[in-house]
């Protein structure tokens, strides 16, 4: 057995020479993603301050189009993921045209739950030009904008191409949307009454 000198900070090597593959939870997969656009877009809510990060990136056939925040400045907690267009789409077609809908219709876009996901989607979407405020009703929004020619335009776009890791964890959010029919339904508990 090597003695280890306390002052020595060289890093130590673990006992075990099994490399560490890709199946273990916490590995990050190289996957690539063409990063198209890096913007900024400002907060929504009357009180808010500061601005959300976020990146339109396709996938390395440009097939298919996400949306990523990536920073926000003003604090907040949300979650990272590569949220598909089409389960954006998805959420918005359950609203009926034209209707003003709140920004909780896209937490299901989602795998993370943070309660600022939602609406940060939606500021990102509004400074696209993809929606608007509904004229209404101040905390709610249209659909507005020509949703086929900005997917169009994002994709023409030279972009950059990179890798990010993507880990077991992160794997839900790259998945396409689910038709409807496909989607398990939710199973809720109900308790009786009280007589």
């Amino acid at each position: 057995m090597t003695k280890t000198n306390p002052t020595d900070t060289s890093p130590t090597i673990p006992e075990s020479s099994t490399p560490i593959d890709a199946t273990t939870p916490d590995a990050a997969v190289p996957q690539s993603f063409w990063l198209l656009k890096d913007g900024t877009a400002p907060k929504l809510g009357a009180r808010a301050e500061g601005s959300i990060n976020y990146n339109v990136l396709a996938d390395d056939e440009r097939q298919l189009l996400f949306i990523a925040i990536t920073g926000n400045k003003g604090g907040g907690y949300f979650s990272k993921e590569h949220v598909d267009i089409s389960k954006i789409e998805a959420c918005l077609d359950t609203t009926a045209a034209a209707k003003p809908f709140p920004s909780k219709t896209l937490k299901d876009a989602f795998v993370g739950r943070s309660s600022n996901n939602a609406g940060f989607l939606v500021a990102v979407l509004r400074h696209e030009g993809l929606l608007a405020a509904a004229p209404e009703a101040e905390t709610q929004h249209v659909r507005s904008g020509d949703w086929p020619a900005w997917k169009k335009a994002m994709l023409a776009e030279a972009g950059k191409l990179i890798e990010v890791g993507i880990t077991d964890a992160d794997k839900k959010p790259l998945e396409t949307a689910q038709a409807p029919e496909q989607k398990e339904q939710a199973k809720t508990l109900s308790l009786p009454r009280k007589k």
